[in-house]
């Protein structure tokens, strides 16, 4: 029977840093926020990359990028 500590030795590499920090996320998230474009470029540029890790923080940043830029559109077509 494995336990938890054992699954995430197995998970993770010796020293192996992760694809995408918590920073890094956050960061992007908020320039994703003020910037739609910040986050559908980022997100293309790690959806596109070999790593699960990478590809589902990219499809996160696509997809906020993409609702943003939606909405920025949207706001300002309401305020005409």
């Amino acid at each position: 029977m494995k336990t938890i500590i054992d699954e995430k030795n197995e998970n993770a590499s010796d020293n192996e840093k992760p694809v995408v920090s918590s920073g890094q996320n956050i960061a992007i998230i908020i320039g994703t926020i003020l910037f739609p474009v910040i986050g559908i470029a980022m997100g293309y540029t790690f959806y596109r990359k070999d790593n699960p890790a990478a590809k589902k923080a990219g499809r996160n940043w696509l997809i906020l990028g993409i609702l943003m830029f939606i909405i920025s559109v949207s706001l300002v077509s309401a305020m005409k």
